[in-house]
């Protein structure tokens, strides 16, 4: 994951833990094998997952869901579990958004567009170089 010394399995494996009411301590247990981890890595690992779904919310509707945080809120938008973030990252990619769970980049919303002319950055100069054909 960017930013940190743990891979995308332990995240997930993090956050499942902490939905099935673990406490921080005994989650982040998954990353004893880590080196340099920070003590606080859950609740920073907490804090990130919680603004990548604020994020999406605001994008994304479900239904029936206003109540739902976190994970659950994830699985009633793509209907998958077990994979918090990485069906939250395919959801928001399948949808012309980039992913936005624990990434580094801010969110970008991928429009369609139509087929159109090209309209040239420097609208002047194309003015001014405008060929004028006469006829004989």
């Amino acid at each position: 994951m960017p930013g940190t010394s743990i891979g995308t399995q332990e995240a997930e494996s993090y956050l499942l833990l902490r939905d099935q009411g673990q406490g921080r301590g005994r989650a982040a247990g998954v990353f004893s094998g880590q080196k340099a981890m920070s003590v606080n890595h859950g609740a920073v690992l907490d804090h990130a997952f919680r603004v990548a779904v604020d994020r999406a919310r605001a994008i994304f509707v479900v239904e029936g869901a206003e109540r739902l945080r976190g994970s659950e809120w994830v699985q009633a938008l793509t209907g998958e579990t077990g994979h918090p973030m990485a069906s939250l990252n395919q959801y928001c990619l399948e949808r012309r958004v980039n992913a936005i769970c624990l990434t580094r980049y801010t969110i970008h919303l991928f429009a369609e567009r139509a087929a159109r002319e090209p309209t040239p950055h420097n609208s002047g100069a194309v003015a001014r170089w405008r060929v004028v054909v006469d006829s004989w």
